[in-house]
Formats: C-alpha cells, structure tokens, sequence
C-alpha cells in the first residue's frame, strides 16, 4: 500500500479554469486601464497644457503624406527664411509625443504665436479649435505607403520584409485609409486648407504662396529665394539630422535617413502586380465611400 506522500494529487479541473477565467478577465482589466491611462493624459494634454490660441495652425496628415515638408514651408513662412533650430520638434511639436512629457506645459506657453502644431490623429480626436488653421495635406496611397515602410525600416532594428509590412497595413492597420476617411469631409471647412503633396511637387513656389495667404502670413519677396531653398527636399536632405525622429545625435550616427525620395510614383514602383491591384481596388472603395473623383486626393 503506497503512502499518503507518493499519492498522485487529484486533478482541479474547476480550479484551473478559475484561474484561467482570472487571468483571462485581469489581461483585459489591464488593457483597459491603460487605454484609459492614455486617453486622460491626451485629454490633459489637450484641455489644460495645449491652451489654444487664435491663430494656431495645425499641420494634419497621415504618417509620411508631408508632414515635415509643410512644417518647414509654415516655419520658414513665419521666420521669413530665417528659422533655424535644432530639431523641427522643438519649433513644431508634434502632438502625439508629448502627453508623457512634463515639460511639455511650459514648452507649449513658450513658443511664439503662431504656433505650429503637427499631429497624425484623425479629426475627431483632435478637435482642432473652430479658430486655428488647420492645413491637411494628403498624398497618394502607394507613394506613402514606400514612405512608411521606409520610416518602419530606419526605426526598427529586425524590419519586416516589404511583403510582410504591405499585409500588416492591408489587413490590420491601414493608417493612410483611417485618416483620410476621417478628415475628408473637413477639407472644405472655412478654417482648413486641402495641400496634395503631388501638388507641391510639381510647383512649391505657388504652393508656398497658397499656404502663406491661407495662414495670412504676408512674404517679404526679397526673402522669396532663401525661402523657397530652405522648403527644398535638397536643403532638408542636407539637413537631415534636424528633422529625423531618432534625433539629431542618433540620426548622425545611424543608417538611413529621415528625408527620403520626396517624390512620385516611387512607392506605385515598389508594389508588385498583385499588390497594386489590391491597394487599387482599397482605394476605389474609399473613393466611391468618401465620394472623390479619380484624380483625389
């Protein structure tokens, strides 16, 4: 007869679901506690440290769509080709980053009016105050996406193979598509002014001239030229160190750069067959959604 210590311990099956159900119900409690952790900080941010002024003008894009190409253009609209600095986060914040920032108060009350805001959110949790100016700038679907990818490969150390990053976009998150379905119906509200990159491409000086007048920022035309040479991809290709995201340190240090191609058709050039037509067929839905004709956005 064996003994009390070498017996077999009879199974719980009740109590390993018990816990099972535990763990399952706190990993979601979890989740949900910092989902809200995150959306107070945001709404701190937003209500209390932003403390909107008449005049602040909001750069709103999707992820690689221009984004520091317009905060450039605005920033040396308003220094008249003078601005220097840095990093362009320390002139043009970039929203997104600075709910965890304590010094993000006293950074916000010091930059000078007007200030110039960027920011990735769509438009219904941003909340662009009716009197700022908010300039949307979109940019083509494929062209952006070779963009982000770009910008996954320099962040990361262990990047996915393009084939991998094109399904992770197309089946979970498509960040082009989301912002763009959210800002649309705004591109003709009185306060916002519609950019297409294609459009800077092809003619920055009037489309620099497009924003000043928008922003009512009046241009010294004896400055036009430094201007105009600061706004350009050269210029900001040379300089990229001040505008890549790893910092100023960590960009001249690294491999890469910050300031890619900045141009058209690249990103279409880089899909295959099957994935231009899949991407193609995303964003003819989008556009019968949004009502768009084919040249848009």
């Amino acid at each position: 007869m064996s003994s009390p210590a070498h017996s077999v311990p009879r199974s719980r099956p009740w109590l390993r679901s018990l816990l099972r159900q535990s763990i399952i119900g706190l990993t979601w409690l979890s989740g949900r506690l910092l989902a809200t952790a995150e959306w107070l900080r945001w709404v701190r941010l937003r209500y209390v440290w932003l403390k909107p002024r008449r005049g602040d003008i909001y750069i709103a894009t999707s992820p690689k769509a221009g984004t520091t190409w317009m905060q450039m253009i605005v920033f040396q609209l308003v220094t008249q080709g003078r601005g220097e600095f840095e990093h362009i986060n320390q002139v043009s914040p970039f929203l997104e980053l600075l709910p965890r920032d304590a010094t993000t108060e006293p950074l916000l009350d010091s930059l000078p009016s007007p200030r110039i805001l960027k920011s990735h959110l769509p438009f219904q949790q941003l909340k662009p105050p009716r009197h700022s100016r908010i300039i949307y700038v979109t940019r083509n679907a494929a062209d952006s996406l070779g963009s982000l990818y770009h910008h996954h490969c320099l962040m990361e150390a262990t990047p996915l193979p393009f084939e991998g990053y094109f399904r992770v976009v197309m089946d979970v998150e498509n960040p082009w598509l989301g912002h763009l379905e959210s800002w649309w119906p705004h591109r003709k509200d009185a306060n916002v002014l519609h950019v297409r990159y294609e459009d800077l491409i092809e003619n920055l000086e009037a489309g620099v001239r497009r924003v000043a007048a928008f922003c009512e920022l009046p241009i010294d035309e004896s400055r036009l030229g430094n201007i105009l040479e600061r706004c350009g991809i050269a210029y900001m290709k040379q300089h990229n160190e001040r505008f890549d995201m790893r910092g100023p340190q960590a960009a001249l240090q690294g491999r890469g750069t910050f300031i890619h191609q900045g141009g058209v058709g690249q990103g279409r050039a880089k899909l295959s067959e099957e994935q231009r037509a899949e991407l193609d067929t995303r964003v003819v839905r989008a556009r019968q959604r949004l009502g768009m004709v084919a040249t848009e956005p």
